[in-house]
């Protein structure tokens, strides 16, 4: 039975770096006159109950109702839009449009992005995610090891390349980038200036990393999934 055991332990690795969900983005559209308004719902084909709900909460659009799938909520944004337009109460009510970014689906791991402009107002936000599909739970800052150092370096980038001091205590806000072949070149950690809030919303800087200097501060688990093929 012995010999078998590396065979048995190929196929669950292989089962697990094979892994990736159809992870795409819907869309729909009002068009008034000359004026259109494209709305949109990020869709995970199987029951990520809990990544589904985190993604929901990230802008509270219906008072703390949740759907059980992206195609009832897109529903819903169409038929709270119409409703508006026809009241003539959509700049009063500033309905928020959400706009979604895939930037990698791999091995069970999705980073996406969901970003909302407020119709009539100036505000918008953009919230960046990070999660384990398999396990349908949100990684965020648990991506990195060493997070001590991690913010020091980060602090300091931003210092001498931005000219910026933002006081930055958490690193659960970033994008990965990836080639076309979906070779991971680095990551984009995004730091929000609370204290300097404008009508628009926060300032939002950026320290970017290539793969080759960020890797060492990847938990290994991770490290394994985000650079097999």
């Amino acid at each position: 039975m012995i010999k078998y055991r590396p065979n048995i332990l190929f196929v669950f690795l292989f089962s697990i770096f094979s892994y990736a969900q159809n992870v795409s983005v819907l869309k729909d559209s009002i068009c008034i006159s000359k004026e259109c308004f494209e709305l949109q719902e990020l869709k995970i084909e199987t029951k990520n109950t809990v990544i589904y709900k985190k993604i929901q909460k990230s802008y509270d659009l219906f008072n703390g109702v949740f759907f059980d799938s992206p195609e009832k909520r897109l529903n819903a944004k169409k038929d709270t839009l119409k409703n508006l337009i026809s009241t003539n109460s959509l700049r009063d009510y500033q309905f928020g449009f959400e706009k979604y970014k895939i930037f990698l689906n791999k091995n069970g791991l999705l980073n996406v992005s969901v970003h909302i402009q407020s119709y009539g107002s100036p505000w918008e936000y953009t919230i960046y995610y990070f999660f384990d599909e398999m396990n349908d739970t949100e990684v965020g800052e648990k991506l990195f090891m060493n997070k001590k150092m991690l913010l020091q370096i980060c602090g300091k980038k931003l210092k001498t390349d931005n000219n910026v001091f933002v006081p930055i205590k958490n690193l659960n806000q970033y994008k990965i980038d990836t080639s076309i072949e979906g070779k991971i070149i680095g990551i984009n950690l995004i730091f929000y200036d609370e204290k300097g809030r404008t009508n628009s919303g926060y300032p939002e800087h950026s320290v970017y990393f290539t793969w080759k200097e960020i890797e060492k501060f990847i938990v290994p688990q991770y490290r394994r999934r985000l650079t097999q093929y």
